[in-house]
């Protein structure tokens, strides 16, 4: 249900709710006493939002196959059991001592789901194991393996690679995790809005004027909900010797739809390597601070053994921000002694060590926490300039992750201007993001999506997006303006694509 809430209300909960009806050339408002003889004909079309919210990919294919990616969104309706069961049996708050029994039980979990991944490949269905996906995402999925593209990395990123790397990703969902998604998004796609009226009197986008209109615990992962993300890189073993022997996929999308070399927009065939695999866990027993455990495990070479999933050794894991550690020291060989919120395994591959974030906290090769040529903002004596850092990490796993909520009113990354410069170290607008939130927003009134970065900056921006042009397209004559219409923006993928321009 999507309901209009007017500017000038003061206490919208204390007052009558409204439905918005668009006609053709007026705004007709019905009392909630009046639902019943609503028509809905101001809401999309369930049939279309359906067709959106679960398209299976891209609507380019190959046309030398028959079998294509999935979507797996028959999400639970009634709260499933746990079925990560070391929640129960750890007992104890995790810590940098303690910390790689913790992930080697996490990887346990997951390795029926990554071996059979690995080893089915295209072949691979996600609903056969029981393990679900997020919404909205079906324009940018490959056809193949259901990927969308993910975070690159620059040439220079890694020592000794001079070529930009694009990534795709793909992330599941074990049945208690995709609970909550069906908490958000109902049977058919839709998320509970209130919009403000102004929207409709405006040319902007419709993301600053909505609200989710749900109990806040309805956007919080059950404690044991187990997230898996795993990441592909563009580059092979062929052209990043780091990469040989691992894991090989075929996927059909495009490299960078903007780039100027047409191999790299047109849609193809690609061969990507599976590097990289992030197994996160809602556990506030063992993170009391934030309620999470992040851990990520990358591929290593030099590991002899005939079982795959030997290969992938964890980088490490983190499970809070030590928002009081301030120090920026941290280097490949030598990690920052005085974080107790992060573990590193300084026996994982040097090329994962090289992305890892803010004072050695805890970031993934794919994870784009270290900024190449970065610009921070300097301010001395109340004039701001900039200074420009040849390797700049500025945020980690869980900075990442904490703003995401249903207005992006703060970037993901520490920046004011969608990361053209960053905020310098320590100061009180950096420090924001190094909070350790539990529950809460990152920003004040907004509706948490408790450190999924995958429910709001995707599966929400793509469906504001649809919302944004059916409401734009159909009452186009009621919202003009002398500039017209806005596009919606994802300012995060504006600033994805500059990476690799």
């Amino acid at each position: 249900m999507i309901i209009e809430k007017k500017t000038n209300n003061r206490k919208t909960k204390s007052m009558k709710t409204f439905i918005l009806s668009l006609t053709l050339g007026s705004l007709v408002l019905w009392s909630c006493s009046e639902e019943k003889k609503n028509s809905k004909s101001d809401l999309p079309p369930d049939e279309l939002v359906r067709k959106e919210a679960f398209k299976d990919h891209s609507d380019s294919i190959p046309k030398d196959r028959t079998e294509f990616f999935k979507l797996n969104a028959d999400y639970p309706r009634i709260q499933p059991g746990v079925g990560f069961k070391l929640i129960n049996d750890f007992n104890e708050k995790i810590t940098v001592q303690n910390a790689e029994k913790y992930v080697s039980g996490l990887k346990d979990y997951a390795s029926p789901l990554i071996t059979k991944m690995i080893n089915e490949k295209d072949k691979f269905s996600a609903k056969d194991v029981g393990w679900f996906h997020e919404p909205w995402m079906g324009s940018k999925r490959d056809p193949i393996m259901g990927t969308y593209p993910g975070n690159p990395n620059s040439a220079g990123t890694f020592k000794g690679i001079n070529k930009n790397q694009e990534g795709f990703v793909l992330v599941l969902y074990d049945p208690l995790a995709a609970f909550t998604i069906g908490e958000v998004f109902d049977k058919n796609g839709n998320v509970p809005l209130e919009i403000d009226s102004a929207y409709f009197k405006s040319s902007k986008p419709i993301n600053s004027f909505i609200s989710v209109d749900l109990n806040k615990d309805k956007g919080q992962f059950k404690e044991g909900s187990v997230i898996v993300k795993f990441a592909f890189s563009e580059l092979n073993g062929d052209q990043w010797p780091d990469m040989k022997d691992a894991p090989l996929f075929t996927i059909y999308n495009q490299l960078d739809a903007k780039s100027k070399d047409s191999y790299r927009n047109r849609y193809d065939y690609k061969k990507v390597s599976l590097f990289q695999i992030d197994v996160v866990v809602k556990d506030s027993k063992a993170a009391p601070e934030t309620g999470w455990v992040f851990t990520t495990f990358v591929y290593d070479k030099n590991i002899k053994s005939n079982n795959i999933l030997d290969k992938f050794v964890p980088l490490g894991a983190m499970w809070g921000m030590d928002p009081e550690v301030d120090s920026d020291f941290a280097t490949v060989e030598v990690q920052n002694q005085k974080l107790t919120q992060t573990w590193i395994n300084d026996n994982a591959p040097y090329y994962s060590r090289e992305t890892l974030g803010w004072g050695g906290r805890l970031s993934g090769p794919n994870d784009g926490a270290v900024a190449l040529q970065g610009v921070v903002d300097v301010t001395s004596k109340g004039v701001t300039k900039t200074d420009t850092i040849a390797r700049l990490p500025m945020t980690s796993c869980m900075s990442c992750h904490s703003p995401s909520q249903q207005q992006i009113s703060s970037f993901l990354l520490p920046s004011s201007n969608q990361g053209a410069t960053f905020f310098n170290y320590n100061t009180p607008e950096f420090l924001r993001y190094n909070r350790n939130l539990k529950g809460e927003s990152f920003d004040p009134g907004q509706f948490s999506f408790d450190y999924n970065m995958a429910m709001n900056f995707k599966s929400m921006n793509a469906y504001l997006a649809f919302l944004n042009k059916y409401y734009k397209s159909k009452n186009s004559g009621m919202m003009k303006s002398s500039r017209g219409s806005e596009e919606y923006e994802d300012s995060f993928e504006e600033f994805r694509r500059k990476k690799i321009d």
